[in-house]
């Protein structure tokens, strides 16, 4: 990701003495390379790109580009790269993809999921649109009465950069629905949701703005006490769904949480 540092070490004890120089060059624009000799034939390497798009790190022993295969002297160094992947095992120069900072302002949220509508009929679903965003974390956060709703997180592929989320209420009531991107919120959120127990509340709702009061605090429409904990999810798979939460005696609302990088 742009300014932030890439790091990587570089083994050369088993190539004998030599000079070792590294390269680093982006679009338009020469990242900064530093390494750090430890004085015993390894090496830490520090990138830091200052612009997005195709790197191409070039690294040289005596002179020579390094090559992916082990069958000459100069490849016998072995490099541990630590940055999750963004290299392109093809030998030296080695391609970097680097990726944009976050954008929170190009994610589109769209679905039903975000509409108010009656229970009965209610499609929870709603996509999450994060392609031109950079690259980052999805955080979606539902609060909505206790016990009603699980949220649920769910793509195709990790290189899927569409989000479906579903939150499956089973009571009437205020729904709210906080979508982050990198902490940020974005373009709509938060997204206050009402699910009506009929078409009259609903109509009545739409045109006056009129809620609903129950007879007793625990039916719904309902939301009270104070913030309750988030809960963290997920699995390689890609599917993520929340765990129950604890109970909690005096609310009538709770939060759910889910993410997931993309």
């Amino acid at each position: 990701m742009i300014g932030k540092d890439i790091k990587s070490m570089i083994d050369t004890r088993r190539a004998g003495p030599g000079e070792l120089s590294v390269h680093c060059m982006g679009p338009h624009k020469e990242a900064f390379c530093e390494l750090y000799d430890h004085r015993d034939g390894t090496y830490t390497l520090r990138i830091k790109p200052a612009e997005a798009g195709q790197h191409l790190l070039t690294i040289k022993y005596n002179g020579e580009h390094v090559p992916r295969t082990l069958s000459t002297v100069s490849s016998i160094i072995a490099l541990i790269i630590t940055m999750f992947s963004v290299f392109l095992f093809i030998g030296s120069p080695f391609a970097i993809k680097i990726a944009g900072t976050p954008d929170p302002s190009k994610v589109r949220v769209y679905g039903p999921g975000v509409n108010h509508d009656v229970l009965a009929s209610y499609q929870s679903r709603f996509m999450c649109e994060t392609k031109g965003a950079g690259a980052g974390q999805l955080t979606v956060r539902v609060r909505g009465p206790k016990g009603a709703f699980r949220v649920e997180m769910q793509r195709e592929s990790q290189k899927d950069r569409t989000i479906l989320c579903k939150y499956d209420p089973t009571e009437p009531g205020d729904y709210r629905i906080e979508v982050k991107w990198s902490g940020e919120h974005v373009p709509g959120s938060p997204f206050n949701i009402w699910i009506f127990d009929t078409e009259e509340e609903l109509n009545r709702f739409l045109r006056t703005g009129e809620i609903p009061r129950p007879s007793s605090p625990s039916a719904g429409y309902v939301h009270g006490g104070g913030p309750m904990p988030e809960y963290t999810y997920g699995n390689a798979s890609g599917v993520y769904v929340a765990s129950p939460p604890p109970p909690a005696a005096t609310s009538y609302s709770q939060w759910r949480r889910g993410s997931a990088d993309i």
